[in-house]
């Protein structure tokens, strides 16, 4: 029996904050609280305990365009482990001709290197209605979400209107989400690249609000990723007021970036899609956040290198799409989030745990501190100033879209199921002591705050 004591921190959920000691016990959460005896302890005094950040979007080994994303299973996990990310949350590669179940065994192989724990959402490329049972099949596997797209026909994921409906009817009745990607195919030039001025912000509104208006005649729970605009926000707050059980994602990147560095000289490496916005869209994303309007950030975590993107720089549609950000998602929220004013301490345990964990079945296995949770715990001293550098980070890539930008707060420990996998600067897991978590369809309903 192996006990660990968390003692003298400021521990948050979303619910509460407060001084208190944490009593883990082979693995899992056993009580939160005051007087806490008993257990190897570790003192927290002057810093602040939360659930081990749950990152439900994140792409690696991800295939692109004749190259893959640079971070693979371990590489990506070992960044996610020295952020206090201790779940991710990735994808099936769909293809057509592959089975949903296929697609899972293959990516469920190439995961077997991670050394924090992680799920997967189904991509639903290439699925037609003449496959239903596979939904089934890959929900008893322990898939519950199943991810879409509203564009990108020109490579074949793109889904339509009409088979996107029956495959939410089909994801309803097994208790799943259904999770998309929501840019109009109509509205995006194929010639633009991920570029603002080919993906307008009105691509994502009409594809929003028609996936809402799905949503609200299927009934199924339904997750729209990396919301990028006000006016894809507009639109999900409208499905909501009118019954559709919809909720809403953006990513840091949104959130600090806007499209003026798309200007520089080095801006073709900020592509990213959708891609980013105005200072505008920024600013109601924060304030979607401090109103609670949002149910996750995540990274989408696509990372590539210098060597992958320069070559397309005057090609924007050769370029790879996507950016890291699994490593910096929790320092980033917590220093231009909660430390400039624009969000709270149980904001953040909401966005970056409870509230993605809910989301897609993993509650409260994960993003909780109730008796019984996974031990996943990250302590940050929020007092701690640093400057971010790309070559100080864990991530499979020589860039960082936040190159140079001074953060407060610093990861200072990270526990996984009760095990130190990051300490004082140095990574402590092993490759392979990740595991595959199922989700678990009685707690897979969306539920908003």
């Amino acid at each position: 029996m192996t006990e660990v004591r968390i003692q003298g921190g400021t521990v948050v959920t979303s619910r509460k904050v407060g001084k208190a000691d944490v009593l883990l016990r082979d693995g899992r959460v056993v009580r939160v609280g005051s007087g806490i005896r008993g257990g190897q302890a570790f003192s927290a005094r002057g810093l602040v305990v939360l659930p081990g950040v749950v990152d439900a979007h994140v792409h690696l080994e991800l295939p692109v365009g004749g190259t893959r994303s640079a971070d693979d299973f371990l590489t990506g996990t070992r960044a996610a482990a020295a952020g206090g990310v201790t779940t991710v949350v990735d994808f099936t590669v769909g293809a057509q001709n592959l089975s949903l179940p296929e697609a899972f065994t293959r990516r469920l192989d190439q995961a077997q290197t991670a050394v924090v724990d992680f799920s997967f959402h189904a991509e639903m490329v290439g699925w037609t209605p003449d496959r239903a049972q596979e939904i089934a099949e890959v929900a008893r596997l322990g898939l519950g979400s199943f991810k879409f797209y509203t564009a990108y026909a020109s490579s074949g994921r793109r889904t339509d209107l009409g088979t996107l409906r029956r495959a939410m009817e089909l994801i309803r009745d097994a208790g799943g989400v259904a999770m998309v990607h929501a840019e109009s195919e109509e509205l995006v030039d194929p010639h633009g690249g991920p570029y603002p001025w080919a993906r307008p912000e009105v691509s994502e509104e009409v594809a929003i609000a028609e996936v809402g208006i799905l949503a609200r005649a299927t009934g199924c729970p339904t997750y729209i990723a990396h919301i990028s605009s006000a006016q894809g926000l507009a639109a999900l707050r409208q499905a909501q007021r009118q019954g559709a059980p919809v909720v809403g994602e953006t990513c840091p990147h949104y959130l600090l970036l806007d499209e003026n560095v798309l200007g520089r000289p080095d801006g073709h490496l900020f592509t990213v899609t959708p891609p980013l916005r105005k200072k505008k869209d920024q600013q109601a994303l924060w304030q979607a956040l401090a109103q609670k309007k949002l149910q996750a950030v995540g990274t989408d975590h696509c990372p590539f290198t210098r060597a992958q993107k320069d070559p397309y720089r005057d090609a924007p549609t050769k370029i790879p799409s996507g950016l890291p950000g699994v490593e910096t998602l929790f320092v980033l929220l917590f220093s231009q989030g909660v430390a400039r004013g624009r969000i709270g301490l149980s904001d953040l345990a909401w966005l970056l745990g409870e509230g993605p964990a809910r989301a897609f079945g993993l509650y409260p296995q994960k993003g909780s501190l109730r008796p019984g949770a996974d031990a996943d715990l990250v302590l940050l001293d929020p007092k701690a100033s640093w400057t971010l550098h790309a070559q100080d980070l864990h991530m499979a890539t020589d860039f960082s879209p936040y190159e140079g930008l001074r953060v407060q707060g610093r990861v200072v420990a990270v526990l996984s199921r009760g095990e130190w996998v990051y300490q004082d600067g140095e990574l402590l897991a092993q490759p392979g002591r990740g595991r595959f978590v199922p989700a678990r369809p009685p707690a897979l309903r969306v539920r908003q705050r």
